[in-house]
């Protein structure tokens, strides 16, 4: 094991450890999370309100310690950047680290400051995968595509001695072969949600979307037995919230209805019931039964891509599965059953005009949706925008940096970058303007025409007490005047529209908390972006 000393000469003090195998000559893997880029999708200003870290612990890194194959006599020490300080100095025979193209910097960073100190380094992951040709000199070990199979092959073959330096899983693996994370090294209490996957992979082709070049068209999923299980697992953590990483819940919408049935039945039986979140499409309006389904599973937020309102932008970039609905009916049947629809928007298409930042602030005021998340337009590596613009000579720059909120690599075709930038801006502001979300804030709100029972809490829960004292805590002794106000105005308001639906309207303004600070942090930096 490589060992290191500290500047004073002492041993690193104790650490969290999971052990694998018996035996005497036992391996240490130091296993590293890097920390996320400041960005809109970290939640970053909600997660302080509550006071945890981050949003959800890295399941990749969790499933490789449950991947460890019975006889390796290996020992995981976990650091999630985003949790605690990285130990440069850990003792160790191996590195692993893993990350999303968001974390690009850092992953180099990490390979390289490991390097310089003689320490193993095996790279996985999503950017590793997609931009495999740029990572193939950062690690020892670089593992392209799904780990599943090739992490237990690599351990067999290090600690023999003989690992080669590339796993490619070149076919999609069965899901039901992959284990439920090992959260053992994990305190849920830095986390506002723990994180179940239950299927990869998405029919859907949307022109800027990379998931496809990483997990396939083809939907794959566990079984509802191995969701359940993982499901329970996290609830016995200390979860209150479990969110479905799927990139589209629905992809499988036989499994979608049977899994549904079932989350019913197990959350019914808690003293203390779970809330599910999720990203799905808009489809899930047309279906009044499992839409009734998801509000009695206790789904509280559903993630929607709506990305536009512009018939020719859906044409534009293959999101044609959109066309097929009234998008304002869609979003509103979502509300009358009590879930709170986050809209995923983009702006930036080749049909964007000057007129296309009003058309989006009437469809989230038509359809009262407090939350929306707004993206520039990007182009990943590999996906079919970034080959078309390329081909145009309209990219910017070659690299995508994972961010969608604060940069824009590809070059607009009726507005200039300055333009698009600036109106963005104004839009976010807007959305975001204590004011205006209130009266979106009452008007989804008075909209709500269903909840489920299961919303009546079985059980005293202190976590959600001493969450509402911190925010009730923050809100009239911290926040700004007009935010203060915001916040009266809005527990007055929602108590005289439905007592029962105080608990959600925390929610929306735990989530405005971090949306109001983000806007109000970033906008000068969006519009030096010129």
């Amino acid at each position: 094991m490589k060992k290191f000393i500290d500047e004073k000469g002492q041993g690193m003090p104790p650490v969290r450890t999971k052990h694998y195998g018996t035996g005497d000559h036992c391996k240490r893997i130091f296993l590293v999370a890097p920390k996320h880029l400041e960005n809109f999708w970290s939640m970053q200003g909600t997660v302080d309100l509550l006071g945890a870290k981050t949003l959800m612990p890295n399941a990749a890194l969790a499933t490789l310690m449950a991947l460890t194959p019975p006889g390796i006599n290996v020992e995981y020490v976990l650091c999630d950047e985003n949790v605690s300080t990285l130990d440069w100095n850990m003792p160790c025979d191996l590195v692993a680290v893993t990350g999303a193209t968001l974390h690009r910097k850092r992953i180099h960073e990490l390979c390289a400051g490991f390097r310089q100190r003689g320490v193993k380094i095996a790279l996985g992951g999503t950017y590793a995968s997609i931009n495999h040709d740029q990572c193939r000199l950062l690690a020892d070990y670089h593992f392209i595509g799904e780990a599943e199979y090739t992490w237990p092959l690599f351990l067999q073959q290090w600690m023999e001695g003989n690992a080669g330096s590339v796993y490619s899983q070149e076919t999609y693996i069965d899901l039901k072969d992959s284990p439920a994370p090992d959260w053992s090294l994990i305190s849920t209490a830095d986390y506002i949600n723990i994180n179940v996957q239950t299927s990869r992979g998405c029919p859907n082709c949307c022109e800027f979307c990379d998931v496809i070049q990483y997990a396939g068209r083809k939907p794959r999923t566990k079984s509802v037995r191995q969701v359940l299980r993982e499901v329970d697992t996290a609830h016995k953590i200390g979860a209150r919230t479990v969110f479905f990483s799927d990139d589209n819940f629905l992809a499988d919408k036989r499994f979608a209805r049977e899994l549904l049935v079932s989350l019913i039945d197990w959350n019914t039986a808690q003293s203390r019931p779970l809330s599910f979140s999720t990203q799905i499409t808009v489809e899930i309006a047309d279906d009044h039964e499992m839409l009734k389904m998801c509000a009695d599973a206790r789904f509280s937020v559903l993630f929607l891509g709506v990305e536009t309102v512009r018939r020719k932008s859906l044409e534009e970039v293959k999101k044609s599965h959109n066309l097929k609905y009234d998008i304002f009916e869609r979003i509103n049947k979502i509300s009358r059953y009590g879930i709170m629809p986050f809209l995923g928007l983009i702006v930036g298409f080749d049909n964007d005009d000057e007129s296309v930042f009003d058309e989006l602030y009437d469809f989230i005021t038509r359809t009262n949706s407090p939350i929306a998340g707004i993206s520039l337009l990007n182009a990943p590596r590999h996906t079919p925008l970034y080959n078309r613009l390329k081909d145009e000579g309209r990219l910017s720059s070659d690299d995508f940096s994972g961010e969608w909120q604060l940069h824009t690599n590809i070059v607009p075709k009726l507005l200039s970058r300055e333009e698009l930038l600036l109106h963005y801006c104004d839009l976010f502001k807007k959305i975001y303007d204590p004011v205006l979300f209130h009266n979106r804030l009452q008007g989804w709100l008075k909209h709500v025409a269903y909840r489920s029972n299961l919303y009546a809490h079985k059980k005293f829960d202190p976590k959600q007490l001493s969450n509402g004292i911190r925010m009730i805590t923050y809100f009239l002794l911290s926040a700004a005047p007009e935010v203060r106000k915001l916040f009266i105005k809005s527990m007055i308001e929602t108590w005289r529209i439905n007592p029962g639906l105080i608990r959600r309207a925390f929610t929306f303004l735990a989530q405005y908390h971090h949306f109001h600070e983000f806007v109000n942090k970033n906008c000068q930096t969006i519009r030096d972006v010129r």
